[in-house]
């Protein structure tokens, strides 16, 4: 395997064990919000991220050949990553139940978050692209790149609608004369 592909595998196994990671994260986000439009955008999201982990992995294959079985090194380094990546997003589920004053302060944060690990992923799927391009990788940096439009989706989606909503449903129930949002 060249060093173009030992990187790029690094940066796929880094983008799969964050899909995995963040499966769990929707996971549990979904089961503690209630019906409506965030828990629909969850739900979408979580399909498209299931789909992601299940294309990268392919894509890191191919890239690979058959030199995933021949490299035990790898393949642990790869297991690795993924273990972590899920490891993190179970220490975190725990929080996800108990954080904000109110079951509206909570979907808020969550969604603060999310912003968050969707920006990451759309920062991973970028250098991925670049580094694929840089190496005349069309395949791997289509991959990418519809990946990373999916991440930006989902990012524009909680930025423009989500959380000005959910911030304003915490003003209604939280906040002393403060509107009653539509429920969340």
């Amino acid at each position: 395997m060249t060093t173009y592909e030992q990187k790029l595998v690094q940066y796929l196994d880094e983008a799969h064990a964050t899909e995995m990671g963040l499966i769990r994260v929707l996971q549990s986000q979904i089961a503690m919000t209630p019906a409506g439009s965030l828990r629909d955008g969850l739900e979408e999201h979580l399909a498209e991220t299931r789909d992601h982990a299940r294309r990268v992995r392919a894509r890191t294959g191919e890239v690979q050949g058959e030199a995933r079985g021949a490299n035990p090194l790898q393949a642990w380094i790869g297991l690795t990553e993924a273990v972590v990546g899920q490891a993190i997003a179970l220490s975190k589920t725990p929080l996800d139940l108990v954080r904000g004053t109110s079951v509206q302060e909570k979907l808020l944060k969550n969604a603060k978050d999310d912003c968050a690990a969707e920006a990451l992923e759309i920062a991973t799927y970028t250098a991925i692209e670049h580094l694929a391009r840089e190496a005349g990788d069309e395949e791997t940096a289509e991959l990418a790149a519809s990946i990373r439009a999916d991440e930006q989706r989902m990012l524009d989606r909680l930025l423009e609608t989500e959380i000005p909503r959910l911030t304003g449903a915490v003003a209604g129930a939280e906040l002393p004369g403060g509107r009653r949002a539509a429920a969340v």
